[in-house]
């Protein structure tokens, strides 16, 4: 099926299975610059005209069927992105969903705020005036939608149906290396667009290649009037400035911190901490990276646990990992890129006698060639000059940071929340009180925060309707996944009043 305005060039996408190392070789068409907006624009005054409940339709359908694909689209993501099979079903499938639902019902609820007609009246004089006023949104005009490779559908879902909701025609630019899923969604949606008799090309595919990238072009285009971007940090900081007059939403990266003062149970903590640590390799934009442990140890109720303790048993507790290859293959999958395995070997490479743990390959049950290891550990203290990492390090890798006690890690990783940014942090604490005052200096830095996460549930998972993905109020992104802010510049209120003769 076609995904894009017509066209005559076609690029060969630099998708490589992280399981197999063999290369999907899929072609895509691959419209320029001018071919995608003149598409855009050719859809856009049909889009805006069938109304909100047609365009909220569309994308409640959309999302319908492919749900009802979930398996197709799982196996498509986890032989893109090298999430395992049980999270490209929940993750970026079911999840991923959510979150679109989430942002569809945002855009409805603030369209709908606003009555279409009201009869108005007001006395000048002795004469009354009535008017007739009549409220219409519409759409703020191109939007561009620019995915990760390592989770395509998390951000996209909500920003292509926040979008088509209120009526902007979509372009949808995923990342070289991790296309086929985002093509197929994209596909879904054209054909639901047909069928409700609105013009396919209101959602296009836009593929490029690592050597000759496109977005930055689309993005700084006149034309496009909102961005959304997941990714890096230096790119997301681009658009921000090169973007124009378009209204852009970024979620790129951060450091998340770990805060390990005290537990009621020290081995359910850890094991929570290390499936954290291990989930999806660590490529999640909410792993967390710097864990922050006490000189005085960890106080649990069997009294205090010393730091070299705490570390040789999460320690263990990796290894244990390791050496489970079916357990391995559920929680860690494999790591997308190789450039990210590359940059372990380095870091192991230079990190001397800071090296816990060494980032440990284990055989997947299913896939011998699959990029598959488990995380690194390093421990550094400032105090003696060690280097505190600055930025995030992609991947499956932590620092465990020695630090004086409870105070100075939280003025520590605030301090990191408000340089570099933050999009989850952790804390483990059994004082109420204490946790409460946290809880207020990571608000103040612009962060959320999460403590005593000991569950089956990963320490990193969010919620729709529930949790607020992304502050806005540090430098890990400037949009949230969903507050009104969300959907509400991607439309404006346009009125039109006429006077009724008593």
């Amino acid at each position: 099926m076609q995904l894009s305005a017509p066209t005559s060039s076609v690029v060969t996408a630099d998708e490589i299975s992280p399981y197999t190392e063999k290369s999907l070789n899929v072609t895509y068409a691959a419209p320029s610059v001018e071919e995608t907006l003149d598409g855009a624009v050719a859809a856009a005054d049909k889009l805006r005209d069938a109304g909100v409940e047609e365009r909220v339709g569309v994308c409640l359908e959309s999302l319908r069927r492919i749900h009802r694909r979930g398996q197709e689209f799982a196996a498509v993501t986890s032989h893109t992105t090298g999430q395992s099979l049980g999270m490209a079903c929940s993750g970026s499938g079911t999840n991923a969903l959510d979150r679109g639902l989430e942002a569809v019902a945002m855009a409805w609820a603030a369209m709908s705020r606003v009555p279409e007609t009201v009869t108005w009246q007001q006395t000048f004089g002795k004469n009354p005036v009535t008017l007739r006023k009549r409220f219409r949104p519409r759409p703020v005009g191109t939007a561009l939608v620019v995915a990760c490779a390592s989770f395509p559908a998390w951000n996209a879902y909500p920003a292509i149906l926040a979008n088509l909701a209120t009526g902007n025609p979509v372009l949808v630019k995923p990342h070289p290396r991790s296309v086929l899923g985002t093509a197929l969604a994209v596909q879904v949606i054209r054909e639901v667009l047909a069928d409700a008799g609105l013009p396919a090309d209101a959602v296009q595919l836009v593929v490029d290649t690592v050597e000759s990238p496109i977005a930055g072009d689309l993005a700084a285009h006149p034309a496009t009037r909102i961005v959304d971007f997941t990714g890096s940090q230096n790119f997301g900081s681009w658009l921000e400035r090169n973007s124009g007059d378009a209204l852009v939403f970024t979620e790129t990266a951060g450091v998340n911190t770990v805060i390990l003062d005290s537990v009621h149970d020290l081995a359910a903590t850890l094991r929570t901490l290390a499936g954290g640590l291990s989930l999806f390799s660590g490529q999640m934009c909410t792993s967390p990276q710097n864990i922050y442990i006490l000189d005085g140890g960890v106080n649990t109720a069997d009294g205090t646990v010393p730091r070299d303790e705490v570390v040789t048993a999460l320690r263990a507790a990796l290894d244990d990992l390791a050496a489970a290859p079916r357990r391995a293959a559920a929680v860690c999958g494999a790591l997308q890129s190789d450039a990210t395995l590359r940059s372990l070997d380095s870091l192991a490479a230079t990190a001397g006698d800071t090296l816990v743990r060494r980032h440990t390959p284990y055989a997947h049950p299913d896939y011998p060639q699959a990029r598959a290891v488990t995380p690194m550990l390093i421990r550094i203290d400032p105090r003696r000059g060690h280097q505190v990492p600055n930025g995030e390090q992609f991947g499956p890798v932590a620092y465990l940071i020695d630090c004086a006690d409870r105070d100075a890690a939280v003025e520590h990783a605030t301090a990191s929340i408000r340089r570099h940014g933050a999009i989850s942090s952790y804390l483990y604490c059994t004082d109420d009180s204490a946790i409460d005052a946290i809880a207020d200096a990571y608000a103040d830095a612009g962060a959320s925060l999460s403590a005593n996460l000991v569950s089956s549930m990963p320490m990193q998972y969010a919620a729709a309707y529930s949790d607020y993905h992304v502050t806005g109020l540090n430098p890990a992104g400037n949009a949230t996944l969903t507050d009104e802010s969300f959907v509400a510049g991607r439309f404006r209120m346009v009125q039109d009043r006429r006077q009724i003769e008593e």
